[in-house]
């Protein structure tokens, strides 16, 4: 196989060497065995077939990153549920779960004589305690209903974003105001 001029320059060689080198720790340094594996293998058989070092290494890491998606890129992005009091009711019940660990926490540490620490940790649970309170509350204050939401046939002008959440999930989409609300 012919190969470009610059892919046998042995300054690019060694760029590749290194980038490489940076994948392989990657890859262990995540224990990524598979990725390190197959980066091996795809490395190995490049080199097989075209006999140049720099392709084979491109190759093996195009193979590894791209193709299979070592790389390892997430989104920790979740949808919400659409229904905007629900989601509240989660958080503030997350939230007083965090209140009530830091209770625990407070009088441990007020057990083994840390006065000035359980105190810190006794007021900022208090503080997550009322915020849990504010998140229930708010959860309870609008339910979405043809009521609440409608008005001449459309969605009524003076609700926030999250209201308007609410009553698009209650009527089965944002486009579907006109049906609902008929």
């Amino acid at each position: 196989m012919k190969v470009p001029a610059l892919l046998k320059n042995k300054y690019v060689c060694y760029a590749l060497m290194a980038l490489a080198a940076l994948n392989v720790i990657g890859y262990v340094s995540v224990r990524a065995w598979e990725c390190l594996a197959l980066f091996a293998l795809s490395g190995y058989s490049a080199h097989c077939y075209c006999k140049n070092v720099s392709l084979a290494v491109l190759a093996a890491l195009f193979v590894a990153n791209f193709v299979f998606g070592c790389g390892r890129v997430k989104e920790n992005f979740e949808e919400m549920s659409g229904n905007i009091a629900d989601d509240l009711k989660k958080a503030a019940k997350k939230a007083q779960d965090t209140a009530e660990n830091m209770e625990t926490l407070a009088n441990e540490e007020g057990a083994k004589g840390n006065t000035d620490e359980a105190a810190d940790m006794q007021g900022a649970a208090d503080k997550v305690a009322d915020a849990s309170q504010q998140l229930a509350d708010a959860a309870e204050e609008f339910k979405a209903s043809k009521d609440a939401c409608c008005e001449g046939g459309d969605w009524k002008g003076d609700l926030t974003d999250s209201q308007q959440a609410s009553c698009a999930a209650a009527a089965g989409g944002a486009d579907k105001a006109g049906a609902y609300c008929a």
